[in-house]
């Protein structure tokens, strides 16, 4: 025992390398694992960074379509165009401004690194070119929400916007511009991905939204039945409102009515026979003549449908 507590020889040359060589080992798996980890952990912290940027811009688009304009028998387009990737509508501001959101795919842009476009301009009508390639030209003001979108990356396409048109249009609806009046909810999905090579999958952001101001125009529809020799009661109970608003009846006799008897949405028109969902009258045209009536319903939106009275003609009993 003391002989080997006495022992001074030590670690030969070749422990000590090993010992070197093993620490180095050690030493760099950590450095790789805690690099990797700081790295993976910096780009989740820019990918959240930019997904709360677009989830913001999704909030402001939400805002203005909840402001979607009214239409009206002066101006019944508010939503211009309704595609998978590309929107234009107008908001009920005083300036009335049109707003664009766009999915814009060629460079400097890429599928995989898409820029969703936001433009805007108070203009009473669209230019020619606020409709061309994203994101237009002409507008007042144009700004990226998102240049991260990954939307159609590796040649798959998820749409952007979602329409939904009131229960009872088909599924295919909007398919045309005629039908943009009946979309009912607006659905946007972003998905944000900087980097789709790397491992950190791809966020998504998306929103829904009730388009309260969008208005159908009524359906008119008018009847008569004679309650003496030669007395009439008008009937326009069959007309009905889509979104159930309650609605103004006007009769005409004699002349068609036109937009020019309907200057505005908050009087009626000077040369209507009466007002009323029923109107009796008493003819007093000659034996067997053929009288002509209408009737015109207007919704709280201003927008107007006309209806001849069945059966039709109406004749003055011999």
């Amino acid at each position: 025992m003391r002989r080997v507590r006495s022992d001074q020889r030590g670690f030969t040359l070749i422990e000590v390398m090993l010992v070197c060589v093993l620490f180095l080992i050690v030493t760099g798996a950590t450095l790789t694992a805690f690099t990797s980890f700081t790295t993976n952990h910096r780009r989740t912290e820019i990918q959240h960074d930019q997904a709360e940027e677009a989830r913001l811009g999704l909030d402001v688009a939400a805002r203005q379509l909840r402001n979607l304009a009214n239409p009206t028998t002066t101006a019944t387009t508010t939503i211009d165009r309704a595609e998978d990737y590309d929107f234009i509508f107008q908001t009920s501001d005083p300036a009335k401004t049109w707003v664009r959101y766009c999915l814009q795919t060629t460079a400097p842009a890429s599928p995989a690194k898409a820029r969703l476009w936001e433009a805007e301009s108070a203009t009473a009508a669209l230019a020619a070119g606020m409709g061309g390639a994203c994101p237009g030209t002409g507008w007042a003001k144009a700004r990226i929400v998102s240049g991260n979108v990954s939307n159609r990356a590796g040649g798959v396409d998820r749409n952007v916007f979602d329409y939904e048109c009131s229960p009872r249009w088909p599924a295919s609806c909007p398919a045309l511009a005629a039908e943009f009046p009946r979309i009912t909810n607006v659905g946007i999905e972003l998905f944000v991905d900087p980097d789709t090579t790397d491992t950190i999958r791809e966020l998504r952001v998306s929103t829904a939204v009730f388009l309260r101001n969008q208005n159908e125009p009524p359906t008119a529809s008018a009847t008569w039945n004679r309650t003496a020799w030669k007395t009439i009661i008008l009937n326009a109970s069959g007309s009905v409102d889509p979104e159930g608003r309650t609605l103004q009846y006007y009769w005409f006799k004699d002349t068609a009515p036109t937009a020019a008897d309907f200057p505005d949405c908050n009087t009626a028109p000077t040369n209507s026979l009466g007002e009323g969902i029923t109107l009796t009258q008493k003819l007093t045209e000659p034996l067997n003549s053929v009288v002509n009536y209408w009737l015109v319903v207007r919704d709280p939106g201003c927008l107007t449908a006309t209806a001849i009275p069945t059966p039709s003609p109406i004749k003055v009993p011999a």
